[in-house]
């Protein structure tokens, strides 16, 4: 006799995205994970029983990227024609927003994340104090630190301070909080941080991510140094006058520094057919952010079919809302059809689940016996054609069931 107190949700379809459509069966949830996909059974007495069974249910998203604590911009940050501009505003616009006011942000915005859909937030942060609040939310996490620091001689700094934040909130991690490190990007950070920070990530097996190629003034400076991008560094008082651009593009001078295996790759707009190589070749996930794309009117965006036919894993994220009109993710799914019509639905759904998941490092994403129960349902009021067209149903904002590590939320 099972001694376990089993969760039974009835379905009427179910995607795992680790092979076909599944109709009419019971998902069996025990201790937080995927214990069993079973065909329907009446009700057995030591199982709680959820009836979906006029529900699809899917993994849940993977937001492969964010920045959740800039939440509190939203409709702040003017569109600018020059990058440098708009991070200028958003500095200077952040710089005055009160704490209590972030931490709104916070909260409204992953109760929109959670609403439509997603389960897994994958976020860049900088600022320590904001973790407890972090701590709160019943997402899965990877809080990825996020760092600064383009002079050489404040690698040692930096370090040590990354070490000590991680140290002092190590009481935060869980199953369903965990860290990561983040060089903000190859124009803001030094070589020699890079590569110190990658050496950390390797030693604490943390996952490690960058933005990358997200605007042409990036691969230019990289190129020939000076430009508008030497001069913001100069105007903040952080640019090293020692140092010489690496003439080359953004994916080899990644490369020359070891630190592409497995780099959480974000944006890769200005990316050419041979950084694809480098990419399969070291691993280096891509993520892709359709309505921040949309919310710049990116001339060019990543070249995703290729990457895809690459077997290169790829993911989805929102970027922020400094960037971003919403954070709803059935929103970036249909963005991404719109910019993006070649992928077809169920290339954008395997990337928002089990892509996402797979350039994290996270077991979530899927649904079979093992996997974390990170579960999210559709209302069906009939059989579709097919199923993976139903999060793209354009009346469709929210989900309607989610489950975190086998709560219901």
């Amino acid at each position: 006799m099972n001694t376990h107190s089993d969760l039974r949700i009835q379905f009427s379809a179910l995607i795992p995205m680790t092979g076909s459509v599944m109709e009419n069966g019971d998902l069996v949830i025990r201790d937080g994970l995927i214990h069993a996909i079973e065909t329907r059974k009446a009700q057995p007495q030591e199982s709680t029983v959820i009836d979906l069974s006029d529900h699809l249910l899917l993994p849940g998203f993977i937001n492969a990227h964010c920045h959740l604590s800039l939440s509190c911009l939203k409709g702040k940050v003017p569109k600018t024609e020059r990058f440098t501009d708009w991070v200028r505003a958003l500095l200077k616009i952040s710089a005055d927003i009160p704490f209590m006011e972030k931490l709104a942000g916070i909260r409204a915005g992953a109760q929109e994340m959670l609403s439509s859909g997603v389960t897994t937030l994958a976020d860049y942060i900088s600022q320590a104090e904001l973790f407890p609040e972090y701590a709160e939310l019943p997402l899965r996490k990877i809080l990825f630190l996020e760092t600064l620091g383009f002079n050489a001689n404040r690698v040692q700094y930096v370090c040590k301070e990354v070490e000590a934040i991680l140290d002092s909130h190590a009481s935060h991690r869980n199953a369903i909080f965990q860290f990561g490190l983040a060089p903000h990007a190859p124009y803001s950070v030094s070589p020699y941080l890079f590569k110190a920070l990658k050496s950390l990530a390797q030693q604490r097996k943390l996952p490690f991510s960058c933005h990358v190629a997200e605007f042409p003034e990036e691969i230019r400076f990289l190129r020939e140094g000076g430009g508008e991008m030497e001069a913001f560094l100069i105007e903040r008082g952080v640019f090293d006058e020692n140092w010489n651009p690496p003439e080359t593009g953004v994916l080899q001078y990644l490369d020359s520094l070891d630190v592409l295996q497995d780099l959480v790759a974000v944006h890769l707009n200005h990316i050419e057919s041979s950084d694809l190589e480098l990419m399969q070749q070291h691993h280096t996930g891509a993520v892709f952010c359709p309505g921040s794309t949309q919310w710049f009117d990116r001339k060019k965006n990543l070249p995703l079919r290729k990457i895809l036919n690459m077997g290169i894993t790829a993911g989805l994220g929102t970027d922020s809302l400094a960037s971003n009109e919403s954070l709803n993710f059935l929103r970036e799914l249909k963005i991404a059809e719109m910019l993006i019509p070649e992928i077809s639905r169920m290339e954008w759904l395997e990337m928002a689940t089990r892509g996402g998941a797979k350039i994290l490092e996270s077991t979530a994403g899927i649904i079979r016996p093992g996997a974390p129960a990170d579960l999210i349902g559709f209302h069906l009021s009939s059989k579709p054609t097919r199923y993976e067209d139903i999060p793209f149903d354009k009346s469709r904002q929210h989900v309607d069931f989610s489950m975190i590590a086998g709560q219901q939320i």
